[in-house]
């Protein structure tokens, strides 16, 4: 298999499986030969929980479903808990002692670059914008944490999902990669909600930036049915990696199948 994220004709093809769902381990073990990378949902596991509560025995488990995904994917993993838009409440400290034990078990870790600000309030979230001091304290405790990954051995994902219509701003968007790139990011993610055809636009106008602009592999998601046109696109329009579904449920709106991404990139090998 092909060092990933890096073939400028083609986006990497990633798949996500949730450990809480029947037939799991069905699925991780049927992969199809073209998907590249598998993203286990963490989250999923501890829905039936009602939240993560950062016991022992939960890291010890969490590591375990890793370390199962491994022998069974047979290609790299990628250790995911999403808290933006998840279901599954979890602490700022217990997510990031998560991500540190997840390092060592995981060929890549998805670090939410707004983990910091998990269970803020309004308010403060006012206060955070308003302050740049604690800005930069956030964003190196994110680089702390992205650079104990790597001596861990995991690549690094960093990430943010917007679920309000979104982007505003061309500037904005690439800005965020950039941000993502500045504080050790092996790829820069960041998905977004279009909701009308301009703000589509704005997001594929900032891929197309992105290309240019961040010297590391970015994948840029429009979220739902409008956003499709990014699912499909390639590196050259920003998206270095896409998610896509294969058996089982999708795990962010507007997931396509692979058979149809299949369509546009033909195996070449």
């Amino acid at each position: 298999m092909s060092e990933l994220f890096a073939d400028w004709r083609r986006p990497t093809f990633i798949t996500s499986l949730n450990p809480g769902l029947l037939g799991y381990d069905r699925l991780l073990a049927d992969l199809h030969p073209r998907i590249e990378l598998v993203e286990i949902r963490l989250d999923g596991a501890w829905a039936a929980n009602g939240a993560f509560m950062g016991k022992k025995e939960d890291f010890a488990r969490a590591e375990a479903i890793m370390k199962h995904a491994r022998s069974l994917a047979h290609r790299p993993v990628l250790a995911t808990f999403r808290t933006e838009g998840g279901q599954v409440p979890i602490s700022q400290d217990a997510y990031e002692n998560l991500l540190k034990h997840l390092g060592t078990v995981s060929d890549f870790v998805d670090v939410e670059s707004n983990y910091p600000l998990i269970g803020a309030t309004a308010e403060t979230l006012v206060q955070v914008a308003a302050n740049p001091q604690i800005q930069e304290d956030n964003a190196k405790r994110v680089s702390k944490l992205v650079a104990e990954l790597h001596r861990g051995g995991a690549k690094v994902i960093l990430s943010r999902h917007f679920w309000e219509p979104s982007p505003e701003s061309v500037e904005a968007v690439v800005d965020l990669l950039k941000l993502h790139a500045a504080l050790g990011a092996d790829v820069a993610k960041a998905a977004y909600t279009p909701t009308t055809p301009a703000e589509l636009a704005t997001l594929q106008q900032a891929g197309r930036l992105a290309y240019e602009l961040v010297h590391i592999p970015t994948i840029l998601i429009g979220m739902g049915a409008l956003g499709k046109p990014t699912r499909l696109a390639g590196p050259q329009a920003g998206n270095w990696g896409t998610f896509v579904t294969v058996g089982g449920p999708a795990s962010a709106p507007g997931q396509l199948p692979l058979a149809e991404l299949e369509l546009r990139y033909p195996s070449v090998g």
